[in-house]
């Protein structure tokens, strides 16, 4: 018992040192090269990474490496990289992801996932094993998916004018527009904003009032409160297309009740703004509506002759084969008026392979959570 005991002592010691060897390596890496170029786990590499774990499956190895199969392995690995996940969640701006070691461990969980699965495949039991299976190999799926797959995800920007369709995108960084397999068809953008605010402003420096706690009043015909020892009532407020919002206001100053009555607007792009004057130094301005949510309503096309029509809205993208289309921005002078819209276009030609990976996980689970203490 005590030989096998040490034994296990030394084999665990084994592993607790490849893995710090491997981890180190990647730290030295990073010193030495920088963050690690994703651009070289693109198609066929990490297909060829993926099919080489998979069909290394059923494989037998070398006894020192089944080792690296083991539970303890797996519980130090998710321990590194749970350690590398909150640090990436509490330090902002790190770029963890794209390090040399956080990759080689993510490749070292991918290999003992891998061995863990050869080991049960070997000694395979269809009733007893068939849940375990599912639920291992989806996963090691799943992760080469989002891992070595993520090489191959592509973002563009497309800027697209209403009643045009739009051929061409561009990658963030760059100005040479290139031509994607995938159209857009602008048929309408819309924007909800927020009613504009009513504030006291120091014209020597443009801060509101209070300084500490400045006082807003929103735009709304009717709408009245006080804003810095004034009472401010909404007398009139238009806002109609292609125009600046402009309210009429009156307002009353408590401590001697001097009245003071004009426009207020915060202009746009082809109209200059308007304050009303409280004396030399202070005057009431409106500020610029803010938008609530703006969509863009329209048709989609691709080079293999898919089509769909319909409305994309800021975090409800609109899915035609393997891309993804969300609403990113539009012209921000024009705001509501906006005849252009901009979409960032995602292909992930993984996604569906991630999909497969969730779907074994689940049944996986479901299926080892039924059978859960029987006996076979």
């Amino acid at each position: 018992m005590g030989s096998q005991s040490k034994g296990k002592q030394e084999t665990a010691l084994i592993e607790i040192i490849i893995i710090s060897a491997v981890t180190i390596a990647g730290f030295a890496l990073q010193f030495v090269i920088g963050p690690l170029d994703f651009g070289i786990l693109v198609f066929p590499v990490n297909f060829i990474l993926g099919l080489v774990l998979l069909l290394s499956i059923p494989l037998k190895k070398p006894e020192a490496l089944k080792k690296f199969g083991s539970g303890k392995v797996s519980v130090i690995l998710l321990a590194i990289i749970t350690v590398m996940a909150i640090y990436m969640g509490l330090v902002p701006g790190n770029d963890v992801k794209h390090s040399w070691p956080f990759a080689f461990v993510y490749l070292m969980c991918m290999v003992n996932l891998s061995l863990a699965i050869g080991k049960r495949v070997r000694k395979f039991r269809l009733k007893k094993d068939y849940g375990f299976i599912l639920n291992h190999v989806g996963l090691l799926i799943f992760l080469l998916a989002a891992g070595p797959g993520s090489a191959d995800m592509q973002r563009w920007f497309m800027t697209v004018t209403e009643g045009k369709t739009e051929w061409r995108g561009e990658r963030s960084g760059t100005v040479d527009p290139v031509e994607l397999p995938v159209a857009v068809t602008l048929l309408d953008f819309k924007m909800d904003e927020y009613p504009p605010k009513i504030t006291l402003v120091d014209k020597k420096n443009g801060e509101s009032q209070p300084v500490k706690r400045p006082h807003f009043l929103e735009v709304k015909e009717g709408n009245s409160g006080i804003i810095s020892g004034w009472r401010v009532i909404v007398d009139s407020f238009a806002y109609k297309p292609m125009m600046a919002p402009v309210a009429v206001l009156t307002a009353v100053r408590e401590s001697d009740k001097k009245e003071i009555r004009g426009k207020v607007s915060c202009g746009n792009y082809f109209q200059p703004f308007s304050i009303l004057d409280t004396d030399e130094r202070f005057c009431f301005a409106m500020t610029y509506p803010e938008p609530e949510k703006f969509s863009s309503h329209v048709e989609v096309f691709t080079k293999s002759g898919k089509e769909k029509k319909g409305l994309i809205e800021v975090n409800h993208p609109m899915t035609i084969g393997s891309w993804k289309i969300y609403q990113y921005s539009y012209d921000n002078v024009k705001g509501r008026d906006s005849e252009t819209s901009v979409f960032e276009l995602v292909h992930d030609p993984w996604l569906s392979t991630a999909y497969i990976g969730i779907v074994m996980i689940m049944i996986g689970s479901v299926t080892l959570l039924v059978k859960g203490g029987k006996r076979e």
